[in-house]
């Protein structure tokens, strides 16, 4: 009887205490214990109560285009040819816009190089279309993190376009 009565003890039941018969001992039941709260992690983010952690709210401002949505500007960590400078931007809205003083060809390898060092994945460089520009096409991690360059030849200079996926923010890289 005394195995019975330790074996519902060991348990940690919930059930009214055992009572073995006259003269026999009642061992209390554990009372349940309360789910442990979430440590912060330092750097980290603190689940809520339902243990979910929300996403982080961007502030990047954004425009919708016929490629997609994509940033209005640059990131700061966004590789930019060396030496090149700002460059008009074209009619249509465009992430960057920048003028390098190399050919097409060695700006479009310096940029797939540099994204790929990145972690982003070249999806296509295309063959050189009639006026000499070629377009590149890569992809981060997530398939909403795109990035497509246009590299058109302008009087021995080479004129960068970029559009930059707005889903390479916030948690897209």
């Amino acid at each position: 009887m005394l195995v019975l009565v330790l074996g519902v003890a060991a348990c940690g039941g919930s059930s009214p205490p055992v009572t073995a018969g006259p003269g026999a001992t009642t061992l209390p039941t554990a009372a349940p214990t309360a789910a442990p709260e979430p440590t912060a992690v330092p750097g980290g983010e603190t689940p809520g109560s339902t243990g979910l952690v929300e996403p982080p709210i961007t502030t990047i401002p954004t425009t919708q285009t016929d490629w997609g949505e994509i940033v209005d500007v640059l990131p700061a960590d966004f590789p930019i040819f060396p030496d090149a400078a700002a460059g008009e931007p074209p009619a249509e809205p465009v992430s960057g816009a920048y003028l390098a003083r190399a050919g097409v060809d060695e700006v479009a390898a310096w940029y797939r190089d540099a994204l790929e060092a990145t972690g982003k994945s070249t999806l296509d460089l295309s063959s050189p279309l009639e006026d000499g520009s070629r377009v590149l096409d890569m992809q981060g991690d997530l398939p909403e993190c795109r990035v497509r360059l246009t590299f058109r030849p302008a009087a021995e200079s080479t004129m960068i376009t970029v559009l930059l996926a707005a889903g390479c923010f916030g948690g897209g890289g």
